[in-house]
């Protein structure tokens, strides 16, 4: 691309007053996707493409990243106010936000989690506008070996979210990973503890167990807890939304290392945003001076989770547009829409149509603003869902947590397997069992065992493949340093507390 049609695709954008609102409207509709438990960024973008077929390309894309962007930074919302996580990726969200909630600081919560939305997508952006296509072909090289190694590495974090007990971490986690076998053999076909039932051929939808794990026990708990504290309107003005910029520079190397692992993780195709919300979680804990706050309503976990999960978006729009391979189910969906346009992905979308990729680059970009302006002043509306009467709100939480694991494959299974996490996570959280690892296992649980199984077939059986490939040792060596490190910090802290006894 030369720099005028850079020039003339960026003067395109924002000579287009309507072409902006439409992004406006979709960041919006995004937001409301992402804070409602059971609906998802993907299930929106799908619903808008339809919306989007008068327009012209550049519009209609813009209009459709909105609602992406949109969609990942709302589940923050859900998760910081009420501790249900609007999307998987925010389940991390909910570690600090919503104990800061707790503390009365819901909206410097929610503060925080929009500007570490907005420095992670800008970043990204960043990304995306600069080394896109360099980045896009390291990681597209990815094969078994690497995504096993990567999905070890995101397995031993599981102590960093265990809370106060390893233990009962590593036993949730173990949970996790038991649920993940359930379905098809990914190597031979052969069902794993279907039980005879055709709905569970395909595993246990992740959506499903994420709803019960932590819509339906707070659900539970909050019909149970006599003071349900409410937050004050007077609280609610932008001096104490707004974190200030001093306090942001002050977590600037937090807010730009979760960006880049969000960034990174979204390029390498089906990872996710989960994953880099753990990832970026367990790193800011690990180089935090106070580690023992977080899960307690330290702001630097909302940082790390939000300024990954948006950082990610930036990243999965870098091997769509240069190699047509989606980052992630959203972006699969954004294929589609790109396509309809009679836009098609790759190498020469950059030499046959600069003005569109450059349009694309500047919508990402005043998503991101639009995002941010929204949160901010549309916060004081997000709060005050904390002062609707708890038996009306909780009412409304349960129809939309059934609702959206039933709309996500059409299965009224999905439903009965909701209620069922539900209970057991009602009664594992009342045993001090944290959720986090149990999700954190069903993610990458699956993921671990197929790649793998099928890197150990291409090495003929043997597991020395792993030898010959410098990216997964890397991080099977970053993995083992995680765990001994975990393991060590954690006995100076039992040999220090029974030196004080």
């Amino acid at each position: 691309m030369t720099f005028e049609t850079v020039i003339a695709g960026i003067v395109n954008v924002f000579t287009n007053p309507a072409g902006l609102l439409w992004v406006l409207l979709g960041v919006a509709v995004g937001l409301i996707f992402g804070a409602l438990p059971g609906l998802s960024a993907t299930m929106g973008v799908a619903l808008i493409i339809p919306l989007t077929f008068s327009m012209s390309e550049v519009t209609a894309i813009g209009t459709l990243i909105g609602v992406y962007i949109g969609g990942i930074a709302g589940g923050a919302i859900s998760a910081i106010l009420i501790n249900i996580p609007g999307t998987p990726s925010s389940v991390v969200t909910s570690l600090d936000g919503y104990p800061m909630t707790k503390n009365g600081l819901a909206a410097r919560a929610l503060g925080w989690a929009t500007f570490s939305s907005g420095w992670g997508s800008i970043i990204s952006w960043l990304l995306l506008c600069t080394i896109a296509p360099l980045l896009a072909r390291i990681c597209t090289g990815f094969g078994s070996p690497e995504y096993a190694a990567l999905a070890f590495f995101g397995l031993s974090i599981i102590a960093a979210v265990s809370g106060k007990s390893v233990v009962k971490g590593l036993i949730s986690g173990l949970l996790g990973v038991t649920l993940s076998f359930v379905g098809i053999d990914p190597i031979w076909g052969d069902m794993r503890f279907t039980f005879g039932s055709v709905n569970l051929m395909s595993g246990i939808s992740t959506v499903a167990a994420l709803i019960g794990l932590y819509s339906i026990p707070q659900i539970i708990n909050s019909c149970m807890d006599k003071d349900n504290e409410k937050i004050s309107g007077k609280d609610l003005t932008i001096r104490n939304i707004v974190p200030p910029f001093r306090e942001q520079w002050k977590r600037k190397f937090n807010i730009i290392r979760s960006a880049l692992i969000g960034t990174f993780i979204g390029i390498i195709p089906a990872a996710g945003g989960n994953i880099a919300a753990f990832l970026s979680y367990d790193q800011a804990k690990r180089f935090s001076k106070e580690p023992d706050t977080f899960g307690k309503g330290n702001p630097d976990g909302v940082i790390a989770s939000e300024a990954s999960n948006n950082g990610v978006c930036g990243g999965a729009l870098i091997p769509m547009l240069t190699l047509s391979i989606p980052g992630d189910s959203v972006t699969a969906v954004l294929l589609g829409g790109l396509m309809i346009h009679g836009i098609t992905p790759g190498p020469t979308l950059f030499s046959e149509k600069p003005s569109i990729v450059s349009g694309i680059f500047t919508m990402v970009f005043v998503a991101t603003i639009f995002m941010v302006l929204l949160q901010v002043f549309g916060i004081k509306l997000f709060v005050k869902t904390l002062n609707v009467p708890v038996n009306i709100l909780n009412s409304i939480l349960v129809m939309l947590a059934l609702v959206g694991s039933y709309a996500i494959r059409g299965s009224f299974f999905d439903v009965l397997l909701t209620l069922f996490f539900g209970l057991i996570g009602f009664v594992m959280t009342r045993g001090g069992f944290p959720m986090a690892p149990i999700v954190l296992g069903l993610v990458l649980g699956s993921m671990f065992e197929g790649e793998f199984r099928r890197a150990i077939k291409l090495g003929n059986g043997s597991a020395s493949i792993f030898l010959h490939r410098p990216v997964a040792m890397f991080f099977i060596l970053v993995a083992v340093a995680v765990i001994a490190s975990t393991v060590i910090s954690r006995a100076r802290k039992s040999n220090k507390g029974e030196a004080k006894e």
